[in-house]
């Protein structure tokens, strides 16, 4: 029984020995984990109050002096990613453009051809019983219809207001007079090989008339087709001219941004030195798939701190720098 109960002490004390040292280890584990938290729980504050005041720098700093019109910060969202850096996601305007209203998927359709009159189906051989049909009142009709065409067509060029459109109408307006007119002489050809000597020199006058007509018709289609195509000239040069802006605006956002980062960006000192800055420009990026994308520029907090020091210089900074578009 001694012998048993020697055993039983010798194994507790090993135990209780193992058990101290886990419990001490558990001990400092937790302590540990309460001061990383700690120091995480601080760390995050100053980089929260950091980032706040560096969104309202950007948005006082940011100003375009290059061009006619200022840079205009609309919104600012900033982040901590950790392991990663900050983000600012920035939407951005011009003062005297709403850039980000404006329709920049705006492009021009393609200019149709004009139609070319159709020639008439033959008639068939009860047309003789038509003969009534006043020819001089149909095409007067469509004449009048196209003048008037006409005058809408130079009205809508001088008013600046859904000129492709309106152009297109008064194009496929124009081709159906002419077949109109087309149909007409086909009629009057019809009844001359069967009308008496009396009645053709009637219906060769009608002919005469038509052709006439016809002219007009044509020389009024020419002139709609001369303004549609100024029209789509001026609608083209003026979306490039825009496209060209947008472009140039975005990229001198670009550069005051980084401007920005060089003169304030040691003033994000609760970001750890190993990590980045990240500007996100909204819809900034060329189109892609009926969308604007992003522009983002990416520096690294080291670069930034050689930038605030005078160690290079903003164009260094953004040479370096990651940027793409997603």
């Amino acid at each position: 029984m001694k012998k048993l109960s020697l055993l039983s002490s010798t194994l507790a004390i090993p135990c209780l020995l193992m058990s101290g040292a886990m419990f001490a280890v558990e001990q400092n584990t937790e302590q540990n984990t309460e001061q990383n938290t700690e120091q995480n729980t601080e760390q995050y504050a100053g980089i929260h109050k950091q980032l706040s005041i560096m969104s309202d720098i950007i948005k006082s700093s940011v100003k375009d002096k290059s061009s006619r019109q200022s840079s205009k910060i609309n919104s600012i969202q900033s982040t901590y990613l950790r392991g990663q850096g900050v983000v600012f996601t920035i939407s951005s305007a011009a003062s005297d453009r709403q850039w980000g209203h404006y329709n920049f998927n705006f492009s021009m359709p393609e200019l149709p051809e004009m139609p070319v009159a159709p020639i008439a189906p033959e008639v068939n051989q009860d047309f003789h019983e038509k003969y009534d049909i006043d020819v001089n009142k149909t095409v007067t009709q469509a004449l009048e219809s196209a003048a008037v065409g006409y005058e809408r067509v130079v009205e809508v060029f001088e008013s600046n207001r859904d000129k492709t459109r309106e152009l297109r109408e008064e194009q496929r307006e124009l081709a159906y007079n002419l077949r109109d007119i087309e149909r007409e002489k086909r009629d009057v050809n019809y009844q001359l090989s069967r009308a008496s000597d009396e009645r053709k020199v009637e219906l060769k006058q009608e002919l005469s008339k038509l052709a006439e007509q016809e002219k007009k018709l044509q020389a009024n289609q020419r002139k709609v087709t001369q303004l549609t195509n100024e029209v789509v000239a001026k609608q083209q040069a003026e979306q490039a001219q825009r496209s060209k802006e947008r472009s140039q605006y975005y990229q001198q956002l670009a550069v005051t941004l980084t401007e920005t980062l060089c003169l304030y960006g040691n003033g994000l000192k609760a970001l750890p030195k190993n990590e980045h800055v990240s500007l996100i420009l909204q819809s900034a990026g060329a189109k892609s798939a009926g969308r604007y994308k992003d522009s983002i520029l990416v520096f690294s907090k080291e670069d930034i701190a050689d930038c605030s020091a005078d160690k290079m210089t903003a164009e260094r900074l953004m040479n370096k720098g990651q940027a793409y578009q997603f």
